[in-house]
């Protein structure tokens, strides 16, 4: 008897992994793949959506070889929020992915600006909306072309329905999501027919294609389930489901998400939220983040000067940043770094640092308990900074709740867990 298998695809900003999980979320098998980085300068940030499928199919067909004595039950996909494209009525793609760090849109942003309420996260340079704006520039938007996220293409390419998304990667490009709908604001800026359906995550939208059952030597077609945003994802797989559990990633850039039961919608603030079933992920991402941290330090140095630091002497006051700008929880296009005096000891530097960043994440807990989120209950660490005990330390100096490392981390396997539990987050 064959046990069977549910895969997660994560399409993140510099490779795609696939991970299979059993019934009981034990890892089957994984396999990942490098995706080149694009040889662009700011603000242009593509990527060839042929490219990107054709990494899928190389994952795939890794994965797949360890699997041949399971039962392929159903498939999720997430990939990196506000990345879009434009497709014909047949599905074949008409321009590159932009990714969700092209800021050309500049100006149509602004245009977002005037027409959508403050609450939508459809603003800013970066948003699906904005890139489908500035599409429309050079595109007849007619009823024969479709806007596609980047979950949505490779779902198309693996045979699910064309033009059928979900609700959190909709968000950037407007979508409704207290209302579950294109709200009619959108409906001035673009033809409603380019928009397309959305869905909730982990609702069936097709089949493996006949032609990549054949490809793969498939016996059985596994079903395709609507995916979710990459960050959601890994917020997935730590496992977390009630109101106050929040995850703290301490990656590059330092990002809060909350479990809530009300939506906070605080540009002002740069704080949003995405809808997870009846509850609501309340979140905000700053500029500061492990980034700084590299741009003084090696990783070795890093390990060995946090060892160093005298927890007992007050740290310098920072607020750590690579160069003026901040997003939340100030929201701020000029405010200006604050790193010095330095101190003689490069461990106290990195003990003001550390301790910047560790400011900034209570702020952020706190303005979500000001505005009205749950309170917050517990910290489940993720990113590579979640390994730094002192810093972890130092965290625990402004925050009084349980910190947590999950088990699991990858988004590949909370979209995994997503192609097996189905709607039950949903």
């Amino acid at each position: 008897m064959k046990h069977n298998a549910y895969i997660g695809i994560d399409l993140g900003t510099s490779g795609c992994r696939a991970i299979a999980i059993s019934d009981s979320g034990n890892v089957i098998a994984q396999s990942q793949q490098t995706i080149p980085a694009a040889k662009q300068v700011p603000p242009y940030s593509e990527q060839e959506p042929q490219e990107q499928w054709q990494i899928v199919v190389g994952v795939l067909s890794n994965l797949f070889a360890k699997l041949t004595n399971y039962n392929l039950v159903r498939i999720a996909v997430d990939a990196t929020s506000g990345s879009v494209l434009l497709v014909d009525d047949k599905g074949a793609a008409l321009t590159p992915i932009l990714m969700y760090n092209d800021a050309r849109a500049v100006t149509n942003a602004e245009v977002i600006k005037h027409v959508a309420p403050a609450e939508s996260g459809a603003h800013g340079a970066s948003s699906g909306l904005a890139k489908l704006l500035h599409l429309q520039q050079q595109y007849d938007l007619t009823n024969k072309v479709k806007l596609l996220h980047q979950t949505d293409w490779i779902n198309f390419k693996l045979g699910a329905e064309l033009a059928v998304t979900d609700y959190n990667n909709a968000l950037k490009t407007g979508y409704d999501a207290v209302n579950l709908c294109w709200p009619e604001w959108l409906k001035q800026l673009v033809p409603e027919a380019v928009l397309p359906t959305v869905v909730r995550p982990g609702t069936v939208i097709g089949n493996f294609s006949a032609e990549l059952c054949k490809q793969f030597n498939l016996k059985s077609s596994p079903l395709i389930v609507a995916g979710t945003t990459d960050s959601i994802a890994a917020v997935l797989a730590t496992n977390i489901d009630k109101p106050g559990q929040a995850v703290t990633s301490l990656g590059s850039t330092l990002v809060l998400k909350l479990i809530s039961d009300q939506p906070l919608f605080k540009p002002d603030y740069g704080i949003y939220s995405h809808r997870l079933g009846n509850k609501w992920l309340v979140g905000g991402a700053s500029n500061s983040g492990g980034a700084v941290l590299h741009h003084f330090f090696t990783d070795q140095q890093l390990e060995a000067l946090s060892l160093e630091i005298d927890l007992n002497k007050k740290p310098a006051d920072y607020y750590p940043l690579l160069c003026p700008g901040e997003r939340f929880p100030v929201n701020n296009a000029e405010l200006e770094p604050s790193l010095s005096p330095r101190p003689m000891q490069d461990s106290e530097f990195l003990h003001g640092l550390l301790s910047g960043i560790a400011n900034i994440e209570t702020k952020g807990y706190q303005l979500f308990q000001q505005f009205g989120a749950n309170k917050l209950t517990a910290i489940y660490n993720v990113g590579g900074g979640a390994n730094n005990q002192i810093w972890q330390t130092i965290r625990n100096q402004f925050l009084a709740v349980p910190f947590i490392k999950p088990h699991y981390t990858e988004a590949a396997y909370g979209a995994a867990l997503l192609a097996r539990d189905q709607l039950k987050h949903y």
